[in-house]
């Protein structure tokens, strides 16, 4: 099963078993102590996030979208990169461009992260269009910044329009940092 169907699936569990119990109750079929209902939730995320913890980093993908908690670095090594989106829930996004495979043209990138931090490492030698956003929190953006209530930053590397190769990233974050760097 894909970390992004993992995800889903506990995701999933959790609101049929609270809805299930939530209907015994009204029912009159169960009396639900919801002192007891929280911890049990608790325990069964961590415990998730162990699990987690053990795939091996090849079972975590990185080629297309994702969805979860915790820290999470997509493996680009070798991968070609022509239109791509990422998103990720909870937790530390990490996206280093610099190993991956930028053709001719215009390569399109989309992140977009729920709580944490987002970080984009982009190649040195190619030219950039970034736009960074947040809804609450800061933007940094190749020496741009922007912070408070939707912040927004961004930058285009000079010749963009005219050069062979490039690369065009879309980076937000809806609580958190956004920071697009140059590798080196």
């Amino acid at each position: 099963m894909s970390r992004s169907h993992s995800g889903e699936m506990l995701a999933a569990l959790i609101l049929i078993l609270l809805g299930l119990g939530l209907l015994a109750g009204n029912l009159g079929l169960l009396t639900l102590n919801w002192s007891l209902v929280w911890p049990v939730l608790l325990i069964a995320l961590g415990v998730w996030l162990i699990w987690r913890a053990f795939l091996p980093a090849s079972r975590m993908g990185g080629s297309g979208p994702s969805w979860g908690l915790g820290d999470y670095r997509p493996e680009l090594s070798g991968q070609e990169l022509r239109q791509r989106e990422y998103s990720h829930g909870l937790g530390d996004f990490d996206l280093d461009l610099t190993r991956a495979v930028i053709r001719d043209g215009e390569t399109f990138v989309r992140a977009s992260h729920g709580l944490g931090d987002l970080t984009i490492i982009v190649p040195g030698d190619i030219p950039v269009r970034v736009k960074g956003s947040a809804g609450l929190g800061d933007v940094f953006v190749l020496g741009e910044r922007s912070e408070g209530i939707g912040p927004n930053a961004s930058y285009e590397s000079e010749g963009y329009a005219s050069a062979p190769r490039k690369l065009k990233i879309e980076a937000s974050v809806g609580l958190g940092e956004v920071k697009v760097m140059r590798a080196g």
